[in-house]
C-alpha cells in the first residue's frame, strides 16, 4: 500500500479550500450571544455524532437522541462519539497524532459496546457489502503497525501544506488499513477532526460533515472504495461534504439572528418557552411532567428567569398557577 497515495491538489480543490477557510475565519469573527453559540454547538456536536453512527447502520433520528442519554445501545453509540469529540477538543493540541490517540478514540467510541475497545485487531478481517459479499480484504494484522507508522509519518510531516487535504488523505488510508475489528469508520472520521485540531485549523463549531456523508452514503462508499486509485475525486467529494455543512451552519446562525432576542436562551429554558408557546396556557404540573429528571426547584428557577425577561406571564395562586407567552 502506497502511503500517501498519488494525488494532486487541483485548482478546483483550492477553490473549495479557500471557501472553507473564508467561512472558518468568518465564524471565528462572529460575536454571538453565549446562549446562541452554545445552542449551535450543541446541535452541531449531536449531528456529527449521530450521523457518524448512522453511516454504520444506526437507525436513530435526531429527535430520538435529543432527549439525552439512556442505556439504549443505539444511543450509547452516539453519546460515545460525542465523548470522543469532546476528548479531541479538550486534549489534542498542536502536536503529533499518535497510535495512542487512535487507541483512545477507539476506546471512547466502543466503550461498553465491544470487548475489543482500545485494541488493534489481531485477526484477519474483511469488509462486506449489504449482500454479505466480501468487497475488500484489509492488510494482515502483522502489517498494521508498520502501515500506521507510515500513515502517521505523513500526517505529522509538512508534506501536505493544506490541513484539510492531509486529514482527508489520512482518513482514506486509515480506512484501507482497517486497524480495528469494529469501529474503523467512526474512528477514521474522528481522525479528521483530530488532524485539523493538531494542525491549528480549528472551527468555532463542530462541522457535522458526517450528515452529508450519510445523506450521500452510496457516493461516500464509492469514493472510499476507489480512493487509492482515484484519490483526486475522493478529495473533491470530501471537500464538497465539508463545504456544504459549513454552509448549513452559517444558514442556521443567520436564521437564528433574524429571530427575536427571546430565542437566545439556555436550552432547557428555550424548550420550556416553546412548550408554553405551543400550548398557549400551561400549568407547572404540565412542565414538570415534561422534565421528569429535572428537580422542581430548578424548573421554578427557569420559569422565574423567563418571567424576569418578560417573555412569559403568570396568573393564579401557587397551586393553581398558569403560564403563557407574554403578548407584546
Amino acid at each position: 500500500m502506497k502511503i500517501p497515495p498519488s494525488y494532486a491538489v487541483t485548482g478546483e480543490m483550492i477553490v473549495h479550500i479557500a471557501q472553507i477557510e473564508s467561512q472558518r475565519i468568518h465564524l471565528a469573527s462572529l460575536n454571538l450571544p453565549k446562549p446562541l453559540k452554545e445552542k449551535i454547538q450543541r446541535v452541531c456536536l449531536l449531528k456529527s455524532s449521530l450521523f457518524s453512527a448512522r453511516i454504520e447502520g444506526n437507525p436513530l433520528e435526531l429527535a430520538d437522541v435529543e432527549a439525552g442519554y439512556t442505556k439504549s445501545q443505539k444511543k450509547l453509540e452516539v453519546f460515545n462519539i460525542i465523548k470522543a469529540i469532546k476528548f479531541i477538543d479538550g486534549n489534542v493540541k498542536s502536536s503529533d497524532i499518535t497510535k495512542d490517540l487512535l487507541l483512545r478514540l477507539h476506546a471512547y467510541s466502543l466503550k461498553n459496546i465491544s470487548g475489543d475497545a482500545g485494541n488493534f485487531r489481531h485477526e484477519v478481517s474483511a469488509i462486506f457489502n449489504q449482500a454479505g459479499v466480501a468487497v475488500y480484504m484489509p492488510p494482515a494484522p502483522s502489517a498494521i503497525s508498520k502501515l500506521l507508522d507510515s500513515l502517521l509519518s505523513f500526517v505529522n510531516s509538512d508534506r501536505e501544506k493544506f490541513p484539510i487535504i492531509a486529514a482527508f488523505v489520512a482518513h482514506l488510508v486509515f480506512e484501507k488499513i482497517h486497524p480495528f475489528l469494529d469501529g474503523n469508520g467512526r474512528v477514521g472520521r474522528l481522525l479528521i477532526a483530530a488532524i485539523l485540531k493538531a494542525r491549528g485549523w480549528d472551527f468555532t463549531f463542530t462541522v457535522p460533515f458526517e450528515e452529508y456523508l450519510d445523506n450521500h452514503k452510496d457516493d461516500y462508499y464509492f469514493y472510499l472504495d476507489k480512493g487509492l486509485g482515484n484519490t483526486d475525486d475522493y478529495l473533491l467529494f470530501m471537500l464538497e461534504a465539508f463545504w456544504q455543512q459549513i454552509q448549513a451552519i452559517k444558514a442556521q446562525i443567520d436564521q437564528e439572528l433574524e429571530k427575536d432576542q427571546k430565542v437566545f436562551l439556555p436550552p432547557r429554558q428555550e424548550e420550556i418557552y416553546s412548550i408554553i408557546g405551543d400550548h398557549r396556557v400551561v400549568s407547572f404540573d404540565m412542565i414538570r411532567r415534561r422534565f421528569t429528571r429535572v428537580p422542581e426547584r430548578t424548573l421554578r428557577w427557569d420559569l422565574k428567569k423567563l418571567l424576569d425577561r418578560k417573555l412569559i406571564e403568570k396568573s393564579g395562586e401557587t397551586k393553581g398557577r398558569y403560564y403563557r407567552v407574554k403578548i407584546k
